[in-house]
């Protein structure tokens, strides 16, 4: 069975994957092709080039999975927050939901978009819950048999933090706790209070934090004592219509892009990621407690926070902990790829993934072209390696480029 995983929400990290009989054989995030970061348009590039390693075409495929549900259950939830207020109903909310809605239900969220730009197939089309298809990449390539996997990220179509047990190649859904009440919600707006662009800066808040202080108090906006954590969503967002309004009353006001990053901003930063990491641990400590697993995999856009990863995998708390690389949204491709697998009564497969070299590589002859088409200067090296750890010695920066190309938006080696 050919089977295509499609991440595509029009939302960030657009990718694609393909599998045959259940075995990853290629992986790539549409923004490695197309140049343009966090790309969220249709992953037409990225489609190709899986069809093109597998040497095959549209029409060959059995199944086409993407790691969403269809439009309708998304904006069914957000009329929802609106109505009870979790959400902040605004022109603009209501329009940008609206929007997002009419676009995708007109493409068939995405169906009608893959048949236009890859051509007529026989293959099913398949939306899978987002949370799962994370929840799926993460215990599938894990190794561990029986295994508790936490799901956090900014939001699913309802879901921003669920808990699931994964076992004998099955996964059962043990908590959800709904978007708004996210703490990747939660991040990403004090990422853009930080004067940085939400949803994708996220690492230099993480990357600030240490430079900061303890001192700065935000249980206005989210309580780390509850259980497992609770988000102040109507303090974090106020009342939508003036950016930061629930927040430059206790913070001061919010730093301008590109502006000097002062002692507060760094101990802001400082407390956010404070919060976060309480908030994975709490969420974690309760998926144990719950499953009774002392293996954990973790999964969605909060699990990148590697120094929150690093303070679970030293709290004694758990005995083997996997982290999806690719665990922004673009690894659900891999996830809904598999999700065909568990169709009556199956079972996912469940091997370690002991590397993400998934993408595409270059030949020697590739290489030079490009070289020679920019008219850079090039020399031909017996031995790079030796090379490059002598200029690395004299303090120079070295670009590396060799293999096939990582999945997911770490730097692992290749690239």
């Amino acid at each position: 069975m050919l089977t295509l995983g499609i991440n595509y929400s029009r939302m960030h990290d657009s990718s694609a994957c393909i599998l045959r009989d259940g075995q990853l054989l290629f992986a790539v995030a549409e923004e490695r092709i197309s140049r343009i970061k966090h790309d969220a348009g249709f992953p037409k590039n990225a489609i190709q080039a899986c069809l093109d390693f597998a040497g095959v075409r549209a029409e060959h495929l059995d199944e086409v999975c993407f790691g969403w549900q269809t439009a309708g259950p998304m904006y069914r939830h957000d009329l929802k927050c609106y109505a009870t207020r979790k959400m902040p109903l605004t022109y603009l909310n209501g329009l940008n939901s609206t929007l997002h809605f009419l676009s995708m239900w007109h493409q068939e969220s995405g169906a009608k978009k893959f048949a236009h730009q890859c051509g007529p197939t026989k293959a099913r089309m398949r939306f899978v819950d987002h949370h799962l298809a994370h929840a799926i990449s993460a215990y599938s390539y894990s190794g561990y048999e029986d295994a508790a996997v936490v799901v956090m990220d900014g939001r699913g179509a309802w879901e921003a933090t669920t808990i699931w047990h994964g076992h004998s190649g099955r996964l059962d859904p043990v908590l959800m706790i709904p978007f708004p009440e996210s703490v990747g919600h939660f991040y990403s707006e004090f990422t853009e209070f930080l004067g940085f662009q939400r949803n994708n800066d996220e690492w230099k808040v993480m990357g600030l934090a240490p430079y900061g202080k303890p001192g700065v108090d935000l249980s206005a906006f989210i309580d780390v004592g509850a259980a497992p954590y609770h988000i102040h969503t109507k303090r974090l967002a106020a009342n939508g219509a003036k950016p930061f309004a629930g927040m430059t009353p206790l913070l001061g006001p919010a730093r301008v892009a590109e502006g000097d990053i002062n002692e507060g901003h760094k101990d802001i930063a400082y407390a956010v990621q404070n919060a976060c990491e309480t908030a994975m641990m709490n969420v974690v400590r309760m998926a144990i407690e719950k499953t009774g697993c002392r293996s954990v995999c973790l999964a969605g856009g909060v699990a990148l926070n590697s120094k929150a990863n690093g303070k679970i995998g030293a709290s004694g708390l758990v005995d083997k902990m996997f982290v999806q690389p690719a665990a922004s949204d673009d690894g659900v491709a891999l996830g809904a790829a598999l999700a065909p697998l568990l169709d009556g009564n199956g079972k996912l497969p469940n091997k370690p993934m002991r590397h993400a070299y998934w993408g595409p590589c270059f030949a020697d002859d590739a290489i030079e072209s490009a070289l020679l088409a920019y008219k850079l200067r090039f020399t031909r090296l017996p031995d790079p390696a030796s090379t490059a750890a002598e200029l690395l010695a004299q303090g120079k920066i070295i670009g590396w480029f060799q293999g096939r190309m990582e999945f997911g938006p770490r730097a692992l080696g290749s690239r």
